[in-house]
């Protein structure tokens, strides 16, 4: 927590949620040295103040200030109440829920149960809003498919991007199947400061790309193949085993994994260009 607290004062000074929150962790830290709660009590606090438990899950309120990226709801495993229920707690003490991997059942009663929420909805992921929420994210990513096939993952991730404040930039289907194509997917995102590439089938688009270009290259291999090695086992393999270093590959189909690293790596170069331009 120490750490925590000392790592996020650089960069977060006009951050009116951080302020209030590292004021009240103070506050209830000086109370506890004066005695006027116990340790226990202490403890009680601390954690309500962090996180918001229910009968069965514990959410993390402070992930987006403490890591710059927002807790995700995994749908997939959940029941339909449960998911409710979670959405619930984020829209009362955030405005905001991400829900991922939700099939059609939970996208209909999700969508029942929350009419007056603004609802946006992108391959598996769903974004709901009771306002909108501030965002401070800056710069600007390029997300490139292979093929058709490919979109819907590759949405998930842009909806999860501009949602925190990135700008996107979308080029879909310049896959290998033309050698040509993946130059002028490579023109559609010239602004972009990362690259996101995603591909089934061969898997072998980010290779060709980060061969070309000198930005961060993120590769997500998706489910989109078939027979021997298919399911983006053969697109994962061919990735990992890429002659050409430095490319950051995440899970099959990991397209809020692909997000979150892709805005790490925005808010390092954001840092870096702040104390770049401050006087020597």
């Amino acid at each position: 927590m120490r750490f925590w607290l000392r790592s996020r004062k650089r960069n977060t000074r006009h951050d009116f949620g951080y302020v209030v929150g590292v004021t009240m962790i103070q506050d209830l830290l000086e109370k506890y040295r004066e005695g006027e709660i116990s340790l226990e009590d202490a403890e009680k606090s601390l954690l309500h103040l962090l996180y918001e438990q229910g009968e069965d899950f514990l959410l993390d309120l402070h992930r987006n200030r403490r890591l710059g990226f927002p807790e995700v709801v995994l749908a997939e495993g959940k029941t339909t109440e449960q998911v409710i229920t979670i959405v619930g707690n984020f829209l009362k003490t955030l405005n905001r829920a991400f829900v991922s991997s939700v099939d059609q059942e939970k996208e209909q009663l999700l969508r029942q149960r929350y009419s007056h929420a603004m609802i946006t909805m992108a391959g598996r992921l769903m974004v709901i809003k009771t306002e909108e929420v501030r965002s401070d994210v800056e710069g600007v990513v390029g997300i490139i498919t292979a093929g058709t096939a490919d979109v819907p993952y590759a949405e998930e991730c842009g909806l999860m991007l501009q949602e925190v404040g990135a700008e996107v930039l979308r080029a879909y289907d310049f896959g290998v199947s033309g050698v040509h194509r993946p130059f002028l997917g490579i023109q559609h995102t010239e602004r972009a400061d990362i690259l996101v590439v995603f591909a089934g089938m061969d898997g072998i688009l980010p290779t060709m790309i980060a061969s070309l270009t000198d930005k961060p290259l993120i590769a997500v291999p998706t489910p989109i193949g078939y027979g021997f090695r298919g399911g983006g086992e053969t697109a994962l393999s061919v990735m990992l085993q890429s002659c050409v270093p430095g490319i950051l590959v995440v899970n099959i189909g990991n397209s809020i994994g692909a997000a979150a690293a892709a805005v790490r790596l925005l808010r390092a170069l954001h840092r870096s260009r702040n104390e770049d331009s401050l006087p020597a």
